[in-house]
């Protein structure tokens, strides 16, 4: 077994907040890392932290953590394969001849206990996608960035180099959905003497679906935007992209793996999303938008966002045992109350404080505006 487990339920010192009608029991997981990913599958959800913590539940209520018995843990993405869910990330282990960072790949059941699966030659995995009995794979060995398409053995690993156009890895990111995976690489290159610094930005977007690597967009430039989320909604791929200060590009990947802007300039910095009761749900660091199946998010603007969690820092959402939970910092999780259990309930949980304050200056200004005209009326009417 790896590691050990401790117990907390949100019900001890859970805090009840309020949003207009949207109710939310925010409570803390026994933890005070950051999460990365959640999942929903084979009953349990679970939350990885990139410290490497792994929290878990089988009803939503009660929350276990375990940590894999290991150096320098990092854990990147989870995924379930129809018979076991699958960890990936990195540990780094110091002194020795063995120091330095390997790759980590762990399997697990009910997470009583941790399998670590033999060795690949490789120091670290970003994202590990299911499919069709094997598994696709980002993997980085030295400076160089793969594609691996694995039965998780050595010999049974084929692996095609991802291509980017900066010299330097920077990060990356990813998303799954029924059609495959999509992953976002990006990198740059550095100047030296009187050009010292980062000189150009890249980013590589690729789409990997059963064996088959296809790269689908290149950008570059020294103020190329930057991608800050990868995300799938609706079995939609979303890319979320920083303009420049407070101003985001949302944009999507079509069938035809075209990449399409949505809306720009809005201020929304979304980093995940889920589909749910037939509306789109959107959240960025401290706020959600809700976009029922008969509008558009490019018609929606910041007065639509409703504040959920102004003392906490959002990171992901998923659906669970027909609710919603959204996983953040410092271990929060929040768990929508029953009332969304509907769908009735997202149509009319629409409003916040943002939202109420400019329909009501809407309604002051139409007001005002009859009020102008009639005195015009009058004016006009004693001449």
């Amino acid at each position: 077994m790896l590691g050990k487990t401790n117990i907390t339920t949100l019900s001890e010192g859970g805090i009840v907040t309020e949003v207009e009608d949207f109710r939310w029991i925010q409570g803390q997981s026994g933890i005070r890392s950051d999460f990365v990913k959640a999942i929903f599958q084979n009953g349990y959800i679970v939350a990885i932290t990139a410290d490497g913590a792994i929290v878990y539940s089988a009803d939503g209520e009660v929350w276990e953590v375990v940590r894999p018995d290991a150096e320098g843990c990092k854990l990147n993405d989870i995924d379930w394969d129809g018979e076991r869910f699958l960890l990936v990330g990195s540990i780094t282990e110091e002194g020795g001849a063995e120091s330095g960072k390997k790759g980590l790949i762990m399997s697990a059941t009910d997470f009583k206990s941790l399998v670590k699966i033999n060795d690949l030659p490789y120091n670290e995995y970003f994202s590990i996608f299911p499919q069709n009995g094997k598994y696709s794979m980002l993997a980085q060995k030295g400076d160089t960035i793969y594609i691996l398409f694995t039965d998780l053995t050595e010999n049974g690993t084929q692996e095609t180099q991802l291509e980017i156009k900066g010299k330097y890895f920077q990060h990356s990111m990813s998303a799954k959905s029924t059609n495959g995976a999509i992953v976002c690489v990006q990198s740059y290159e550095y100047g030296f003497g009187s050009t010292a610094g980062i000189v150009s930005n890249y980013i590589d977007i690729v789409k990997v679906n059963s064996n088959n690597v296809r790269k689908i967009h290149t950008s570059t430039g020294a103020r190329n935007p930057s991608i800050i989320s990868v995300f799938e909604c609706k079995d939609i791929f979303y890319l979320m992209y920083l303009q420049d200060t407070d101003n985001y590009k949302l944009s999507k990947v079509t069938g035809s793996d075209e990449i399409m802007t949505v809306c720009m300039g809005q201020n929304f910095a979304f980093k995940n999303g889920v589909y749910f009761n037939g509306c789109q749900i959107f959240i960025n660091n401290h706020e959600m938008m809700v976009v029922r199946k008969e509008e558009n998010i490019a018609d929606k603007a910041l007065g639509d966002l409703i504040e959920i969690a102004p003392e906490a820092t959002m990171n992901c959402i998923i659906r669970a045992f027909g609710r919603l939970y959204i996983f953040g910092n410092q271990g929060a999780i929040l768990k929508s109350s029953a009332e969304t259990n509907n769908e009735e309930a997202i149509v009319v949980q629409t409003l916040s404080a943002k939202k109420a304050l400019a329909d009501a200056k809407r309604y002051t200004d139409g007001q005002f505006a009859v009020l102008e005209a009639r005195i015009a009326a009058l004016e006009g009417a004693t001449e």
